[in-house]
């Protein structure tokens, strides 16, 4: 089955970010509880998979963006840091026009969490 957002902004429900475009899931991967919220969400659309769709094609495309998204960060100038060392959103979406409606705070802290470094103690 396909969920995607019904805003353009995509949105969060039950642990996941659902964008606008759409996302390819099997159901039956999802506890049962999990899908009724999904299903009962009136900020969410659910409909069939489109032909062909599959949900390993889903993940690696998440998995490219995820690159892409870790590649810019090394790109970024000093300037594109808070002072907390995070990468800002706005730098981060302007690398990645083609994606910035898809980076969100919570994709960039999990990607970041990843990449940054051990803190000192």
């Amino acid at each position: 089955m396909k969920i995607a957002a019904i805003a353009a902004a995509g949105f969060y429900r039950a642990g996941q970010f659902w964008p606008h475009e759409g996302v390819v899931i099997d159901p039956d991967t999802l506890d049962p509880g999990v899908m009724a919220r999904l299903e009962a969400e009136p900020n969410l659309h659910i409909e069939p998979a489109p032909d062909g769709e599959t949900a390993a094609e889903v993940v690696q495309a998440d998995d490219a963006l995820r690159e892409r998204i870790r590649a810019a960060i090394g790109d970024l100038p000093a300037e594109a840091f808070g002072a907390d060392g995070t990468p800002n959103l706005t730098p981060l979406r302007r690398a990645l026009p083609e994606d910035a409606k898809r980076i969100t705070a919570e994709l960039r802290d999990d990607i970041w969490a990843g990449l940054k470094p051990p803190a000192q103690g």
